[in-house]
């Protein structure tokens, strides 16, 4: 059964506090290599931090003009994208990301914050597990009200989240296992179905080097260059365990695509369901309310925390779902007529100048 300190991380356990280290739930390093793990979290992060992070106003219900600089550009030392990158990163590796203020306007409310990387935070709870009794980054203490974490996975009361990756670990290790296995025919009992031929005698270690680099290839999933007057034959079919072997890895590559969030196509592995989506702008949709309810949220509601009241934050995701030219034509046209929206307000969102007639819904 898992301990406490297995569930929680490294430190020293007493009934009054747990103290442990913000790396406490990643995997180690070799799962995070496996290339669908990398794929995916890249595309998270990529797509995140290519939003735009703007200020609405609670009352009117529109953006904030100009931005203010905790949402175009948090840490004045990168750029926007930098920081969001490194912070859904954390998330996806770590289930936390570690965000500390580092500047505060007349009014206390933050000018300018910095990302943390989770190695450098230590922190303890409170008896029970439900709270954070002090934070510190680098050795040093921080005050709790100037450093805070976004969590992903929270259960049981804790304020520590969990890496969605981290909650598929017997997938993960599945998933590497078969890679290999798929990788090592020429050193598992598995029956190789092809050979790299070459017409003169090979020294072991030449042919070692070869062999390396044909598997190297194979686990990338990328292709191998085979130089010289080497040549590549088939010269057996594939058995039925090396069949349920590529059959496994397809399944456990959608299965972490699936707990991303991310829709198969866009890491290209297979579907594990009978839906079908018959446009680029579906699927695109579909893909924005995975990326909203899993990371956008979570992101937007904690930056909402350090503004004022009257404002809260939000991704501009407009880039991602915008139709091509015929579409938001007949999409405006259809607004319009059915009297959501007015000819001004069509206008103004293609930047145009409102004319006297605008102000009619047809």
């Amino acid at each position: 059964m898992a301990t406490f300190r297995d569930l929680f991380g490294r430190g020293d356990v007493s009934p009054a506090v747990f103290a442990g280290d913000a790396t406490s739930w990643a995997l180690e390093t070799d799962l995070f290599k496996l290339p669908t793990v990398v794929a995916g979290r890249q595309v998270i992060a990529d797509t995140v931090s290519s939003f735009p992070l703007i200020a609405i106003d609670r009352e009117t219900g529109k953006k904030v003009t100009p931005t203010p600089s905790i949402c175009a550009r948090p840490d004045p030392r990168e750029s926007s994208y930098a920081t969001f990158g490194q912070i859904v990163n954390s998330m996806t590796r770590y289930g936390n990301a570690w965000v500390r203020t580092v500047a505060r306007d007349a009014a206390g409310y933050p000018l300018a914050v910095e990302h943390v990387a989770n190695s450098r935070i230590g922190y303890t709870f409170n008896d029970n597990g439900t709270a954070f009794t002090s934070v510190s980054v680098d050795g040093r203490a921080v005050p709790l009200g100037e450093i805070k974490n976004i969590p992903m996975i929270l259960e049981g009361g804790s304020p520590l989240g969990r890496s969605p990756l981290n909650e598929i670990r017997p997938a993960l290790e599945q998933l590497a296992a078969a890679m290999d296995f798929s990788a090592s025919y020429y050193s598992t009992a598995a029956l190789p179905p092809y050979a790299l031929v070459s017409p003169t005698r090979l020294s072991e270690g030449k042919a070692a080097d070869l062999m390396a680099a044909w598997s190297t290839a194979r686990r990338e999933n990328r292709p191998a260059v085979i130089s010289g007057e080497l040549s590549l034959e088939t010269f057996t079919p594939t058995s039925a365990k090396d069949a349920l072997v590529l059959e496994a890895i397809t399944y456990l590559d959608a299965t972490i695509a699936r707990v991303l969030g991310l829709p198969p196509s866009i890491l290209a592995t297979q579907a594990l369901s009978s839906l079908t989506y018959s446009t680029t702008t579906q699927e695109l949709a579909r893909w924005l309310v995975n990326l909203n309810a899993t990371y956008l949220t979570r992101i937007e509601l904690f930056w909402s925390d350090m503004m004022p009241r009257t404002k809260y934050a939000e991704f501009d995701t407009t880039n991602l779902t915008k139709l091509a030219a015929a579409e938001q034509l007949k999409f405006d046209a259809d607004a319009i007529a059915a009297g959501i929206l007015t000819i001004a307000e069509v206008r103004a969102t293609r930047g145009l100048d409102s004319l006297d007639a605008d102000t009619r819904i047809i």
